[in-house]
């Protein structure tokens, strides 16, 4: 199936009875030292996530997932839109630094949550977060109908969520060609494992697309 390629835009989500992520049992790490100083610079140069924000739209006060975290950059940028955020990552150094982080800047609980889940589980509560980002490349989510189908899970209705991917051609950086797909074709996998509604992004991320998802529930006739 061929989807719309759509340009810049805005998305105004409202949050309706919106909770805080509660953490999972035994997920949270304890603080380490505070990480090393972070080029932000050359991470904004590469990472673009004002640019992303941008095309996620109003955030303010909406629970938003940042699955594959990391070390944070999109977590840090969503807190500074407002947002209510669960940080989800595979790795134990990389929740410590998140960790460490979150006290050195005295962020309660009620802002942020950090969270370690083990691959091929998005690491969501059901029905926690208002809307998740993905920045991992779809090829490398192991059984994606499954995953796609314990993120839904997660979500609240109607399950929104932007996933970020390279194009398949080369780039200076960006991972492996090797595990870059074509947006259509993610695009249709998406569409056949839950998401009624998905949309592509193409020119908002040099080297990069994004795909839009939710599944809205049926209009009453």
């Amino acid at each position: 199936m061929r989807y719309p390629l759509l340009i810049p835009v805005l998305f105004a989500f409202h949050a309706i009875g919106c909770q805080a992520p509660a953490p999972g049992p035994g997920t949270q790490v304890p603080a380490q030292p505070a990480p090393a100083t972070v080029d932000t610079k050359e991470l904004d140069s590469q990472l673009l996530g004002d640019s992303l924000l941008r095309v996620l739209g109003p955030v303010q006060d909406l629970v938003v997932a940042d699955l594959f975290a990391g070390k944070g950059y999109y977590t840090w940028k969503l807190l500074g839109a407002g947002a209510r955020v669960l940080a989800i990552a595979q790795d134990q150094q990389d929740v410590a630094a998140l960790e460490a982080r979150k006290k050195q800047e005295g962020i309660g609980d009620d802002r942020l949550l950090i969270r370690l889940t083990t691959p091929g589980n998005p690491g969501l509560q059901p029905g926690e977060a208002d809307i998740a980002l993905v920045t991992r490349e779809f090829s490398t989510l192991g059984d994606r109908k499954a995953w796609l189908g314990q993120l839904k899970a997660g979500l609240r209705p109607p399950y929104k969520f932007m996933l970020v991917n390279y194009m398949p051609g080369a780039s200076p950086f960006g991972p492996p060609l090797s595990e870059r797909m074509d947006f259509n074709t993610v695009a249709d996998e998406i569409s056949a494992n839950g998401f009624s509604d998905v949309s592509i992004f193409y020119k908002q991320m040099p080297y990069r697309y994004i795909i839009y998802a939710l599944d809205p529930p049926a209009e009453e006739e």
